[in-house]
């Protein structure tokens, strides 16, 4: 009989190899278990890869659309909270005229200056809202304040509308707005409101002749765009995900606030202080419910609100469905990869203890 010699090292070869490949394996084993994805996609799905790439693809896509779509929320529902206050603001206007009545009293004049005042202060500061830093009422200059301080040092704003009132009294020779009659006042404010609401252009005096013919609201209240934000909320679908300070309803409110300020004085007549009040209350109206006013803008924006929240729901709806289907060619049964992570780990084990076990064998210990 012929026997074959064997040597040890052979043997701690063969499972040095063993222990190799079970710790390649385990490390997929590994990576399955914690990912859920299969750990080398190209050769499990083979000609399936293109297909995972595009739903992937689009799934990425998806979540621009709905990044978007969020940000337009946003911006969208601050828009519409503003316009609310603008509006609480408007009422406020209105209660201060009523409650004035014809009263010629300093006190009561005083008061309704102040609510004017503070009216038109909180009006800016709503307009001036922004959004991660966008103002959600500059159009498409969004990196811009849109409305300047009419309370401000040195504002152009209101230096522009004093000098339309000396070019007036000085073009109809009258000595000092104390002294205008109702029927003077009216023709004041009506030429004024022209200019406020972009009927009229500016003209050279009393303005420098380098403005002459410009917009009076766009030269000296607002650095607004007409243009508005538009976002893209669909592959097939863009709306407008802000609003202005340009809009007719801004203007007007914005012309009722600085007449009622500056012209309820008590030295005035008192029918061209009337003619103020008149005029204040008429604007204000239209600043609310008029074409352009604050509260259509607010229909538009809820209009839009409406439909980026439908737009929401249907890529929400689309992910999910695209989602599942990746799934199902990249995921791993979890309790299959943890099965086989843990007989990985035993048959790694058993190779080290017989590893151990062989690298004792020797001839010293039987002699």
């Amino acid at each position: 009989m012929k026997t074959s010699f064997i040597s040890t090292l052979s043997i701690q070869t063969t499972m040095r190899n063993s222990i190799s490949n079970v710790q390649r394996e385990m490390v997929k084993a590994n990576q399955e278990a914690v990912s859920q994805k299969h750990a080398d996609l190209g050769v499990t799905l083979g000609a399936n890869t293109s297909r995972a790439l595009d739903l992937s693809r689009d799934i990425s896509r998806t979540d621009s659309l709905l990044t978007t779509a969020a940000l337009a929320t946003q911006r969208l529902q601050t828009a519409e909270l503003s316009l609310k206050s603008m509006n609480e603001q408007g009422l406020k206007i209105q209660s201060a005229i009523l409650t004035l009545g014809s009263s010629a009293d300093e006190t009561s004049l005083a008061t309704a200056r102040l609510a004017m005042s503070d009216a038109l202060d909180a009006f800016t500061n709503f307009a001036n809202t922004a959004v991660q830093g966008e103002y959600i009422f500059s159009g498409i200059n969004s990196d811009v304040k849109p409305l300047d301080d009419y309370f401000a040092p040195g504002s152009p704003a209101k230096a522009a509308v004093a000098a339309e009132l000396t070019q007036y009294l000085s073009a109809n020779a009258i000595p000092s707005k104390e002294q205008m009659t109702k029927a003077q006042m009216d023709g004041f404010l009506d030429n004024l409101q022209a200019k406020f609401n972009g009927s009229a252009p500016l003209t050279s005096p009393p303005h420098p002749a380098a403005v002459a013919g410009q917009d009076f609201w766009k030269t000296f209240f607002s650095d607004a765009s007409d243009e508005n934000m538009k976002s893209r909320i669909s592959p097939t679908e863009v709306v407008e995900s802000s609003t202005n300070a340009n809009s007719q309803g801004m203007r007007n409110f914005a012309f009722a606030s600085i007449i009622s300020m500056e012209y309820l004085q008590t030295g005035m007549d008192k029918d061209a202080r009337a003619a103020v009040a008149t005029r204040t209350t008429s604007l204000i109206n239209k600043a609310m419910n008029s074409e352009g006013s604050i509260n259509q803008q607010r229909t538009s924006i809820g209009i839009y609100t409406e439909r980026v929240s439908k737009a929401e729901e249907r890529l929400q709806a689309q992910k999910d469905i695209l989602t599942t289907s990746l799934g199902s060619m990249e995921n791993v049964d979890p309790e299959e990869a943890a099965t086989r992570l843990n007989t990985m780990k035993t048959l790694l084990e058993t190779a080290y203890t017989v590893t151990a076990k062989i690298q004792q064998l020797s001839l010293a210990n039987f002699l």
